[in-house]
């Protein structure tokens, strides 16, 4: 019989986020040491049934999931960031199912320092939300001791002890096969004298009108692959998505859908730059893992990017171009001293504290 029934609250691949990959190799580590561990995905293909997560079909079927889950003796294990609004409030309504059924909750707070509610200054109509996630939670984890100490200093009551950093990259994320890229990506790359490589949402946070300015300034001859694209329900999302679709037809930019893990890294180890756009995201995983498999990274300046990265300012698109252009001009001499992370298991690690608390 298993020790644990666990339950991951949160998105599920696809898309093949860092955030959403991570819950699947915690699953896939609960169920290799025999525990009983299921995903309720929050993700966008959380309506769409499948063997590999529960789906949740609206706001009464995700309640009745979590008492029906709780009431089998499942413990619940929330992630949530503070870029948005609903994710903090589906993850304080499972707290407080949690606490009424009588066991706490453990929680991952994932993403920087730089989110649209976080810090706390930074909180807005968000701060008793978001709190009462801290509040309520039996453990944290975060990425790393700045965003602990910020959590720490959220609201009353959060104590420092319970709050455990750990970095959201691990040696799982670089298990991966190498395999053939679609024949409309090879065909792009091939016409190109250099390749960048971006994930980008169309949402706040992303920086997309940067992102076009600098496309109107980048030489023919460098062609962007531009894959993640989702589109969500904010206002101007569908004219940005008709200006990406304007460089596409001019041959400057392939838009590609999600890709799965394996062909992201093999599109990452093709490329000569990985750009990265967004500033809420902290280190980023996959900043580490263009890294890892030998690719420069350009990315916007938000504190937390790693050795080896070089970083512009995010809303400003010369600067972007400027980098990028630094960066293309002398790849030959920097990739061979290119910063390789060192890499650990930090999915055992936080398998490990989520474990001891819910003994």
């Amino acid at each position: 019989m298993s020790r644990f029934r666990i339950l991951e609250i949160g998105s599920y691949p696809p898309p093949f986020s860092g955030w959403s990959v991570r819950i699947k190799y915690l699953r896939d580590a609960f169920r290799e040491q025999g525990d009983v561990c299921q995903v309720l995905n929050l993700g966008k293909n959380r309506q769409i049934k499948s063997p590999e997560y529960i789906d949740v079909q609206g706001g009464a079927h995700y309640l009745r999931t979590l008492l029906h889950m709780r009431l089998k003796g499942y413990c619940f294990h929330i992630h949530v960031n503070a870029q948005a609004v609903k994710g903090p409030i589906l993850g304080l309504m499972a707290h407080i199912i949690s606490l009424l059924t009588f066991r706490r909750a453990a929680l991952t707070f994932h993403g920087g320092l730089q989110q649209l509610y976080f810090p706390k200054q930074s909180a807005g109509i968000m701060y008793l939300v978001i709190w009462m996630n801290f509040f309520l939670a039996n453990l944290i984890v975060c990425n790393d001791e700045a965003i602990k100490k910020e959590i720490s200093l959220y609201g009353p009551g959060i104590h420092s002890k319970k709050i455990h950093p750990i970095p959201a990259f691990s040696k799982q994320y670089l298990n991966y096969e190498t395999v053939a890229l679609a024949s409309e990506i090879e065909h792009f790359a091939e016409k190109k004298k250099s390749l960048i490589v971006s994930y980008i949402v169309l949402r706040n946070g992303f920086y997309i009108e940067t992102l076009l300015e600098f496309l109107e300034e980048l030489d023919a001859d460098v062609g962007v692959i531009l894959t993640g694209i989702g589109v969500i329900e904010d206002g101007g999302v569908s004219e940005l998505y008709q200006k990406l679709l304007n460089f596409e037809k001019s041959e400057r930019v392939l838009l590609v859908k999600s890709l799965d893990h394996n062909e992201f890294l093999s599109l990452l180890a093709r490329a000569d730059i990985y750009l990265r756009t967004p500033t809420s995201d902290g280190v980023a995983s996959s900043v580490l893992e263009a890294l890892s498999v030998g690719t420069l990274v350009v990315a916007s300046e938000n504190g937390r990017r790693p050795t080896g990265v070089m970083t512009y300012a995010a809303t400003d698109p010369k600067d972007m171009h400027k980098k990028v252009s630094a960066a293309l001009g002398d790849i030959e001499n920097q990739k061979p001293s290119l910063y390789r992370p060192m890499v650990e298991d930090t999915v055992e690690t936080e398998l490990n504290f989520l474990k001891e608390v819910f003994q």
